[in-house]
């Protein structure tokens, strides 16, 4: 079965110089559910099934339960290489996987440095410095990128900021798919909470851009998160809003599959954040005996979109 995951990354996304993660080797593999009875993934593998009961009620999960998830990410975060990303694509079986950069931590140039024929890149802005946008961004595309990352909170620009909507306009000539973060969530602890910008995950800021770029497909990350209902209420009319179904439970898969069709869900697991074999099962699960769906999902809407 043929599988395109649309939102994964390689590299430390949240400190400079990230990219240096991703050709190194012997990095111990923090899978969320390693075989073997170890403390630590059983506490992990908690935590994602809370996580997913949470998104179902669409409700925010404890604190405790918060913050475990943001050090039980930043722990795969570390140990985001190339080598691990292909253990996990060979234990799970998925095909191809989009890589997504997070200038300045990690860039397009970082990606392109992973030696595995099944990374589709992307790229992203880097909105730290002044160079030429147009002529990097068409020359990333020459290169291959099939698409574009932003990351509000993390990169601590507004979905309504003028530098992103420049960017966005930019990039739209090459009708390629731009990807965000969706809803508010945490990635820092302690004092370094400074470096991000949960807010800027917010639903209405995302309606908002989509709805001013007509021309260009968005794909909404993670399909809101928590926000996953109000993303239902207010993206799934626009015809260019498109979600991924990371961290989504079956029910709530099907219910995004009936209010933005088969056509406007792509599977995805964020990598390493998520777990793969984990989020096929929820297609699965979701899709039930519907085979042609779960083609739809799996790889088909993918492709049509990245133009494969």
């Amino acid at each position: 079965m043929t599988i395109i995951d649309i939102h994964s990354h390689l590299g430390d996304i949240l400190y400079h110089c990230g990219g240096n993660v991703i050709c190194k080797e012997g990095l111990p593999d923090r899978n969320l559910f390693d075989t073997g009875f170890k403390l630590r993934n059983l506490i992990d593998a908690g935590f994602y099934a809370a996580l997913i009961y949470y998104q179902h009620k669409g409700e925010q999960p404890p604190h405790l339960i918060r913050e475990w998830g943001t050090y039980s990410n930043r722990q795969r975060n570390f140990v985001a290489s190339v080598e691990n990303m292909a253990k996990s694509l060979d234990a799970s079986g998925v095909t191809q996987t989009c890589c997504l950069p997070i200038p300045p931590y990690v860039t397009f140039e970082d990606i392109q440095k992973a030696d595995d024929q099944r990374i589709i890149p992307f790229t992203g802005i880097d909105f730290t410095k002044e160079y030429d946008l147009e002529g990097t961004l068409a020359k990333q595309v020459q290169e291959g990128a099939k698409g574009m990352k932003l990351h509000p909170i993390v990169q601590k620009v507004a979905l309504s900021d003028r530098r992103l909507r420049e960017a966005v306009e930019i990039f739209s000539v090459h009708n390629l798919p731009i990807l965000f973060h969706s809803g508010v969530t945490s990635y820092y602890h302690g004092k370094e909470k400074e470096k991000q910008e949960p807010r800027n995950g917010n639903i209405p800021e995302a309606e908002r851009l989509i709805r001013d770029f007509p021309n260009v497909n968005f794909i909404v990350g993670h399909a809101g998160g928590i926000e996953v209902g109000e993303v239902i209420s207010r993206l799934s009319t626009y015809e260019n809003a498109y979600v991924d179904t990371s961290f989504q439970s079956p029910e709530r898969i099907h219910q995004l599959v009936n209010a933005f069709g088969s056509e406007r869900v792509l599977f995805a697991s964020d990598w390493p954040y998520g777990d793969r074999k984990m989020s096929i099962k929820m297609i699965k699960l979701a899709c039930k005996e519907e085979n042609r769906l779960r083609e739809k999902i799996f790889y088909r809407n993918a492709a049509t979109l990245l133009g494969l």
